[in-house]
C-alpha cells in the first residue's frame, strides 16, 4: 500500500490536524455577528450579480490554483479553477487515488451558511465584512479538504477487502456497512469535543459540524468506491 493510503500513520494524523484548524476557524467565525449581507449580492462593485462570498472564495481559488492546489487528488474547488495556469515549473504529482469529484461545494456552503444562521449573533455589522468572509472562506476550504480526503480513506479500505467490496455489487447500503467505522466515528466526535473545551468553544456548535462532516464523508466513500467498482467493469 502507498505512503498516502496509509490509515494510522498518514490519512488519520492528517484528518486530526485538519480537525484543530476548523474548530480555530469555527471559534474565530463565531465571534461576528451572522452578517448575511456577505452572502447576497448586491457589495461587490461592478459585479451586482455576485455575493461578496462568492467573489472573494473565486479570488482566493484562484491563487491556490497558480500555485498547484487543485493538482493534489485531495483538494477540490469551489469554483471553476479550470483554466488557472500554474506558475510553479514542476510535474503534477502522481495520484493514488481515481478521480472522482465529490460535488459537494454548493452541499457544503448550504450546510455552512446554515450553521451561521444557527449558531452566530443575529445582526449586520458591517465594519467587520471583510473579517466575516475571509474567515468564511477559510473555513470552507477546510470543511471541502476534510471532506475529500474520504476518497483516499475509501481506496485505502478498498486495497484491504477488494473482494468484499465487490460483493456488494456497488448498492448503497451494503457498501455503508462495510465502510461505516462507528467506534472511529465516536473518537472523531469526541476528538472534536476535546478540541472545543482546549479552545473554549461551544461544543454543540462543533459537534453539529462534525456530525455532519461524518455523514458526508461516509457518502463520499460509498460514492468513490461505486466508481471504483464501476471502472472495474469498463
Amino acid at each position: 500500500m502507498e505512503k498516502d493510503l496509509d490509515l494510522k500513520h498518514s490519512l488519520r494524523p492528517g484528518l486530526d490536524i485538519l480537525a484543530n484548524e476548523i474548530i480555530i476557524s469555527l471559534k474565530k467565525r463565531s465571534r461576528y455577528k451572522q452578517n448575511l449581507p456577505v452572502y447576497e449580492p448586491g457589495l461587490v462593485k461592478d459585479h451586482p450579480n455576485l455575493s461578496l462570498l462568492e467573489y472573494e472564495l473565486a479570488r482566493v481559488e484562484q491563487l491556490h490554483a497558480e500555485l498547484g492546489r487543485f493538482t493534489y487528488s485531495d483538494q477540490e474547488a469551489f469554483t471553476n479553477v479550470n483554466n488557472i495556469p500554474l506558475i510553479i515549473l514542476r510535474d503534477t504529482p502522481p495520484s493514488p487515488i481515481y478521480n472522482v469529484p465529490t460535488k459537494l461545494g454548493r452541499k457544503t456552503i448550504d450546510f455552512y451558511t446554515g450553521w451561521i444562521r444557527a449558531f452566530c449573533t443575529e445582526g449586520t455589522d458591517s465594519d467587520t465584512f471583510g473579517e466575516t468572509v475571509t474567515t468564511d472562506v477559510v473555513n470552507l476550504m477546510n470543511l471541502l479538504e476534510r471532506i475529500t480526503l474520504g476518497k483516499f480513506v475509501a481506496e485505502s479500505k478498498f486495497q484491504k477487502n477488494q473482494e468484499e467490496y465487490r460483493g456488494t455489487k456497488g448498492e448503497d447500503e451494503a457498501i455503508r456497512k462495510i465502510v461505516t467505522d462507528p467506534a472511529r466515528e465516536q473518537r472523531v466526535l469526541q476528538m472534536a469535543q476535546h478540541l472545543a473545551e482546549h479552545y473554549e468553544f461551544d461544543e454543540k456548535k462543533a459537534r453539529v459540524v462534525f456530525e455532519w462532516l461524518i455523514k458526508a464523508t461516509v457518502d463520499v466513500q460509498i460514492r468513490y468506491i461505486q466508481n471504483r467498482l464501476s471502472l472495474e467493469k469498463d
